[in-house]
């Protein structure tokens, strides 16, 4: 399966649980990287990163940021800077969460990165949610 095709899998299912976890939010507003956003709005640059997902509500009670990464990228210096940027964002953000999207066979290694960066950070109050799978 080509790489664009698994990306767009894996950010398919960030936006799926957003969906699911988050649907008591009636004012959420959800941006997303794909090549076809709503009315062309794209997430915000986060610490110098576009997330694949940016999502908050109106008034901001909570603020997810989504990453999708296929195993090659996952641990690429680039997706640690990435990830590390996010959630120091979050840590001091209202109702910080972080969604990392990962195929199956990547998703100790993706527990493993999000654990070690947030206990570098000094831990955060972030929540994390690990998705590893395609669906």
């Amino acid at each position: 399966m080509p790489e664009s095709v698994t990306h767009a899998r894996l950010v398919r299912a960030i936006l799926d649980f957003i969906d699911s976890d988050f649907r008591a939010l009636t004012d959420i507003a959800i941006r997303d990287d794909s090549n076809a956003p709503v009315r062309d709005e794209r997430p915000p640059a986060v610490g110098g990163f576009v997330p694949d997902v940016y999502a908050t509500d109106v008034p901001t009670t909570v603020t997810l940021i989504g990453e999708a990464k296929t195993k090659r990228d996952l641990e690429a210096i680039h997706s640690q800077e990435q990830i590390t940027a996010f959630l120091e964002y979050l840590k001091v953000t209202a109702g910080g969460v972080f969604i990392l999207s990962v195929p199956l066979t990547a998703g100790a290694t993706a527990r493993r990165i999000v654990t070690e960066t947030t206990q570098r950070l000094g831990g955060a109050p972030t929540r994390l949610v690990v998705l590893d799978g395609l669906g």
